[in-house]
């Protein structure tokens, strides 16, 4: 009886002394983030506090223009439309709940497809939410004053796409690190998430500021971020894509995500600049945002079951 206290004890002592030297391996790795970043990502990563510090700068120096007076009824219609088109893909989240708890009961549960299957979730949640407020009146709309004609700009999305922007970054890019822990991929892909998120508020608050050349400021910077995301997305892909599992499906689905966002900050400057209506930017924003997702969603799902197939026999890393 006393060898099986012994024992026991010693069992106890060796499962802190790991989940201490797990939890040194975190902060280290936390700690020297910086040094084990490429220079992309360096380069990335100060775009956020340069976007924060001017956000900031901007609202406490210069005089955020009017509110919209009136809802735009056609443009209602469009995020009606945009919220109706989403239900379809949305019933799909009972589904996934359903697949995870089946995976989560499982004898060797599959850890990257429950956390991207979460993430998926977590996605069609946040874009579900600004298109019904959106539909319903409360697009926090302001006047756009980088626009000849004054037209509305929609907080409310900008403040969805600070949480969606960084969330599909994160899904497009995830896959591509197969062997690797949840957490040594989000500290690698930090700078992106973090300038992805600046870079919406910076785009959104250049573009209702009074003053003309902090707004135009604002609005270059965020495009300059941007640039930076795609430079140190294209770094991370070339790290990778040759280590990585169906390295073509992944590499379309990055690029099928470039290009919709490039598409984002095409319609972004064709509206400033008036080259399209209020009413094209709207539609243009909301069928890029349904395409997207639905495309991406598609492709997470061949990942999933192709994958399972193709490594079979391996396990599957644990977060």
């Amino acid at each position: 009886h006393f060898r099986i206290q012994c024992s026991d004890a010693a069992v106890q002592v060796f499962k802190i002394m790991a989940t201490t030297a797990d939890e040194e391996l975190l902060a280290s790795k936390v700690c020297n983030s910086w040094n084990s970043w490429p220079l992309t990502a360096k380069v990335c990563f100060l775009f956020t506090p340069a976007q924060l510090l001017a956000c900031i700068y901007a609202c406490a120096w210069y005089e955020v223009g009017p509110m919209f007076k009136g809802p735009k009824e056609d443009e209602l219609e469009i995020f009606s439309m945009a919220r109706n088109a989403l239900i379809i893909p949305m019933a799909l989240i009972t589904l996934v709940a359903m697949y995870q708890v089946v995976e989560m009961c499982s004898e060797k549960p599959r850890q990257r497809a429950l956390i991207i299957s979460r993430v998926s979730m977590f996605l069609f949640v946040v874009k579900m939410t600004y298109y019904t407020l959106l539909s319903r009146g409360y697009g926090l709309a302001f006047q756009n004053q980088r626009c000849f004609d004054l037209r509305p700009i929609y907080g409310t999305r900008y403040a969805g796409w600070t949480f969606a922007v960084p969330t599909m970054v994160f899904m497009n890019l995830y896959p591509l690190m197969d062997e690797h822990r949840l957490i040594d991929v989000l500290i690698r892909l930090f700078p992106q998430l973090a300038a992805s998120l600046t870079y919406c508020w910076a785009a959104g608050l250049g573009c209702i500021l009074y003053d003309a050349r902090m707004g135009w400021c604002l609005c270059i910077l965020a495009c300059l971020a941007y640039g930076a995301i795609v430079a140190d997305e294209i770094a991370f892909v070339g790290e990778h894509i040759s280590t990585t599992s169906q390295p073509l499906a992944k590499g379309i689905s990055i690029g099928i995500k470039n290009v919709m966002f490039w598409l984002y900050t095409l319609w972004y400057l064709l509206g400033n600049w008036g080259l399209m209506s209020s009413y094209a930017v709207q539609a243009a924003y909301s069928a890029t945002d349904i395409g997207h997702i639905a495309v991406m969603s598609s492709l997470l799902f061949v990942y999933w079951n192709v994958d399972d197939v193709k490594r079979a026999g391996k396990p599957d890393h644990q977060d």
